[in-house]
Order: C-alpha cells, then sequence, then structure tokens
C-alpha cells in the first residue's frame, strides 16, 4: 500500500521515553499521509526478527523508532550473511534513543528532522560495514551502519548500557568515556588495512567508521563519507590517561584530534583487528569480541534523509 510505514519501536529507548513519546509521533506522521503499524520490541533481537518478516511480508519502508542499537537490529533485518533480502526497501530513522550518531551520520538529529525527511525527503543509497567476531569460542558475523569500536569505546559503552541514561545523551556519554579511560589498560594488536598494516603494537582503541559522529556526538571520523565504499579507520595507540582526558577527548568533539600523534588514520575497505579478546561495540552495543574482520558492503542500504541534505 502507498504510504505504508512499518515502525519498529524500541519502548526502553531514551530511558522510557520512547513509549511517552511514541503516539504522539505517530499521529504526526499520520497527519502528514503516512499509514503507521507499528510493532513494540520486547527484548534483545526482536527488532531484527520483526524487520526480517515484515520484508519477507512485503514491506518497503520500515522506520526505527529508538537509539542506534535499535537502528542497528532493524538494519541487520535487511540482510543475511552479507546480502540484501529487499535491496529496494527503505529504512528511516526516528531518533528518540540516548544515542543517535548514524541519524546525525545521514543528516537527523532530531525529531523534527526526522518528521521533515518522511514528509519531502529523498532515499539515498548508503554503505554497510559486515564484521566477521568472536563471540565466545565461535565465530559470528552482523552488520553494522555506523562504527565499530574496539577497545576505550567498547568498555565505555558497556559502562553506558549499565547505566540508566538519566543524564541526557551528550554527558551520558562523556562521563561514559571518562570511567573507561581511567580503568582500560592497553592491549597489544595489529591493524591491518587492505593488506596492509597500519599499526602493530599496543593500541588503546581501534575505531571502524562508516558516520563522522561516535560515542554521543563526538566527530571521531570527521572525513567519513556514507556512500563512499570506504570505511575509515582510526588507532589510537598508547598514550598516558592525562593526555586523553585532557587532549583528546575535547579535541574528538571538533574533529581534531586526528593530527594527534598518537593517532594513525587510514581509510579501507577491507580492515582486521588481530588480538585476543578485546571487546568489541557496534553501533553502540557490545556482540563479542576480537578478532574481527571487515569490510564494506558498498551502498548496500537505502536510507531516507531531509532533502536539504545531500546524500551522506
Amino acid at each position: 500500500m502507498a504510504n505504508e510505514l512499518h515502525a519498529i519501536v524500541n519502548p526502553i529507548a531514551g530511558s522510557g521515553c520512547t513509549r511517552r513519546r511514541w503516539p504522539r509521533l505517530a499521529a504526526t506522521l499520520g497527519a502528514i499521509g503516512w499509514q503507521v503499524r507499528s510493532y513494540v520490541t520486547s527484548a534483545p533481537g526482536d527488532a531484527t526478527r520483526i524487520a526480517r518478516s515484515l520484508l519477507h511480508a512485503g514491506a518497503r519502508e520500515l522506520l526505527s523508532v529508538g537509539g542506534d542499537g535499535t537502528a542497528n537490529e532493524i538494519a541487520n533485518g535487511f540482510f543475511g550473511d552479507g546480502e540484501a533480502f529487499s535491496p529496494e526497501a527503505v529504512l528511516s530513522i526516528m531518533p528518540t534513543g540516548t544515542g543517535h550518531d548514524f541519524g546525525r551520520s545521514v543528516g537527523i538529529r532530531d525529531t523534527s528532522e526526522a518528521v521533515a525527511a518522511l514528509s519531502a525527503g529523498r532515499v539515498c543509497p548508503v554503505d554497510v560495514g559486515f564484521a566477521d567476531y568472536h563471540v565466545g569460542d565461535r565465530r559470528q558475523s552482523r552488520c553494522f551502519i555506523n562504527a565499530v569500536d574496539v577497545g576505550i569505546g567498547a568498555v565505555a559503552a558497556a559502562k553506558i548500557n549499565r547505566s540508566r541514561k538519566l543524564a541526557g545523551g551528550f554527558l551520558t556519554y562523556l562521563f561514559g568515556a571518562v570511567r573507561a579511560i581511567v580503568t582500560f589498560q592497553a592491549r597489544s594488536a595489529q591493524v591491518v588495512v587492505d593488506g596492509a598494516t597500519l599499526s602493530d603494537g599496543p593500541i588503546s582503541m581501534v575505531l571502524i567508521a562508516n558516520g563522522r559522529f561516535h560515542a554521543g556526538g563526538m566527530r571521531m571520523a570527521p572525513t567519513a563519507q556514507m556512500a563512499d565504499g570506504f570505511l575509515e579507520v582510526l588507532v589510537l595507540r598508547k598514550v598516558s590517561r592525562l593526555a586523553l582526558l585532557l587532549s583528546l577527548l575535547p579535541r574528538a568533539y571538533a574533529g581534531t584530534h586526528v593530527r594527534h600523534p598518537g593517532i594513525r588514520y587510514a581509510r579501507g575497505r577491507d580492515v582486521q583487528v588481530r588480538a585476543t579478546g578485546l571487546p568489541l561495540e557496534m553501533d553502540g552495543e557490545q556482540p563479542g569480541t576480537t578478532d574481527v574482520r571487515i569490510r564494506v558492503l558498498p551502498r548496500a542500504l537505502r536510507v531516507r534523509v531531509p532533502r536539504a541534505n545531500d546524500c551522506p
């Protein structure tokens, strides 16, 4: 049916605010011509299962109502073993969670911009990352749409997800980053980009980014383009905690951290992080650990963006 929108809603996103906000947002979408059908999740993995079922039944536009983790689960419903189930289907974003860095990266910073995109936006193809990693002794794979983080970022995400997130997005992520910096110990890892070694030795973090924004609005990958067929790779080598807290962390919000001598920065299509048991974060969630191998799926997902923006 024309203008049918299947909304997959995570009611606990945004410290439970999504449950209260969604009826009003759904009414707004109805007023601009969408026939909205809502599906509420109740457990991890529900959004992927619901999305996949809807796409197999012929749905053509899914709306993620929640944060980055919700969008990641729904995006994984579009793919199986790195192949799209329904290449013409569209993912739209309604950012109501604590973190919405994928939304920022495609030009949707808040719910008003999401409504604008659904009212008069355009559909653009974006790249998707496909990661193969460890879960205990097993290998597992899944897609990501914004970023994968190894090391400090993964520790910070775990601390944030165990908190109640009542301080709001900026402060929640800032406090999580500070706590992770204070406790994390640099570990040895080899980072290989398109067959060439970028770093081999102690590291504090490796970021593999599709989008520019990460960790609640930090411009961690300031030159990233979401439809260029490349991933940005940032390696933070072993530096002092004082340098991390007083220099690198503040500069990350402006995107000027990449010029720091402790950073190695590259771009590529195939990225490997070879290390034993380093924590892994993917779009805000913690699916497993290293070793991890990541490849890009060029322009594999269609996403609705505000018409005022160029395709990301």
